[in-house]
């Protein structure tokens, strides 16, 4: 973990040149290379990599875990884990792309859409955007309300048939098929609507905020 610590300390860095960052998100345009942040080494038999921002990673009591969904909207929410569980489910197999040129294809997922937590807490019509909060209180990551409708963007608490794993992102991780993996935030806590746009982890050092996987 060291190392790979380092090596993204170093990625920072480089990002924070314009010329690199610029050339760098070229890059990721042109050869349609995937993205996962938040994703210790290879984890057979899932193939996912761990980046992840928080350390140490986060623990999760399903006891005193609780879900908000508020900001601008008109009915605030809040879940406990087994009121989560409870509310209507979808499950999508999907694959996970990441800009390091790794991916996992054909990824279960279970858990609930985001359609669905919007529909519940009707967004004021000044929201515009979502911003999803983590556990660990350092990561987070932003869509526009507008993507939060995507069919298959949803917030997971099952793989592989299986309860999320902590280094997954248990209880709760945001799922967007079709943007790369950097936007899949980890152990999600708060949904927040927003007038205006929250700036993402990553978004920090140069990545697009509008992460779509090309082709």
């Amino acid at each position: 973990m060291v190392e790979v610590g380092r090596r993204y300390s170093d990625l920072h860095a480089v990002l924070q040149r314009p010329m690199a960052r610029r050339t760098f998100l070229f890059l990721i345009g042109l050869t349609g290379l995937a993205a996962c942040v938040g994703d210790e080494a290879p984890s057979p038999p899932t193939g996912f990599l761990e980046r992840t921002a928080e350390s140490p990673r986060p623990g999760f009591d399903p006891d005193a875990y609780r879900l908000a969904v508020d900001g601008l909207v008109q009915t605030p929410l809040s879940f406990t884990y087994d009121d989560v569980l409870s509310l209507p489910s979808a499950a999508h197999t999907c694959d996970f792309r990441c800009v390091e040129g790794w991916g996992v294809d054909d990824v279960p997922w279970e858990g609930v859409e985001l359609r669905t937590l919007t529909a519940m807490a009707e967004p004021a019509a000044e929201a515009q955007f979502v911003t999803f909060h983590c556990l660990g209180d350092v990561y987070r990551e932003t869509l526009s309300l507008e993507q939060t409708e995507l069919p298959i963007a949803l917030l997971a608490y099952r793989m592989h048939g299986q309860p999320l794993p902590p280094e997954r992102g248990a209880p709760l991780r945001l799922v967007v098929p079709s943007m790369f993996g950097y936007k899949g935030a980890k152990w999600v806590t708060r949904v927040e609507f927003r007038a205006e746009r929250d700036m993402g982890y990553w978004e920090q050092f140069g990545y697009p905020p509008d992460a779509w996987i090309e082709g």
